[in-house]
């Protein structure tokens, strides 16, 4: 074999592997994201009735050992970007009542989102002379332009792993239910820009996104 085309079999050889250490990483990093090795700063149990049924919710803190003071932090930052990934892939395009009240989940999540981040381009343009109807108009499209949905696959995996998105300017809200094995009924803040709602029923997630709107206040009937 020439030296020529040794060389550049090993380079490619050395190319894959970093290429298969950066994709180990990165999952591994995801997974210390969703399951925290440390234990959380405080943990703070709320009771939510929702449909004559009482759901205990835990609220853990990572950040500032004030889980409500991470889950506002985390909410109401200014970001360029958010994702909510909605959950498994599986979920797309599903039928049945599990995936329609996920979906549901997922919209009421929106619609908190939307309603928060829009609130300072409504500002900015009434400042600017813009009527209310004009300033509501314009909020609601930067909402709808910079806030997307997602599902859980290998490369938003890897994106979470790598600080890609989860970060000072990109939220993402992850939602893990049954499908995505929860073992948990919980919401935390592992690190900034990442908000993780966990339930061990679709019922459950839901009772804890109107919950979330409770507890900070969104102006989202």
């Amino acid at each position: 074999m020439k030296k020529r085309t040794f060389y550049a079999i090993l380079v490619i050889f050395l190319l894959i592997m970093a290429s298969l250490s950066v994709v180990v990483y990165a999952y591994n990093n995801f997974s210390k994201v969703i399951n925290p090795e440390k234990k959380p700063l405080a943990v703070k149990p709320v009771g939510a009735p929702y449909g004559g049924k009482l759901y205990k919710i835990d609220f853990e803190s990572y950040l500032t050992g004030d889980p409500f003071i991470d889950l506002n932090m985390t909410l109401r930052s200014s970001y360029d970007k958010i994702t909510i990934i909605v959950g498994d892939p599986s979920l797309k395009g599903c039928s049945g009542m599990e995936c329609a009240l996920r979906k549901r989940t997922a919209m009421e999540l929106g619609l908190m989102i939307g309603a928060i981040y829009g609130v300072k381009p409504y500002v900015e343009n009434i400042q600017k002379g813009a009527n209310n109807t004009s300033a509501l108009y314009k909020a609601a499209y930067e909402a709808m332009k910079n806030v997307k949905s997602d599902y859980l696959n290998m490369r938003q995996k890897i994106d979470i792993g790598l600080g890609r998105i989860g970060n000072k300017k990109h939220l993402v809200i992850i939602f893990l239910g049954p499908k995505e094995g929860a073992t948990e009924n919980r919401v935390f803040c592992p690190r900034q820009g990442v908000l993780v709602i966990e339930g061990t029923s679709e019922d459950t997630l839901f009772v804890e996104v109107l919950t979330i709107k409770r507890l900070i206040g969104s102006a989202v009937k």
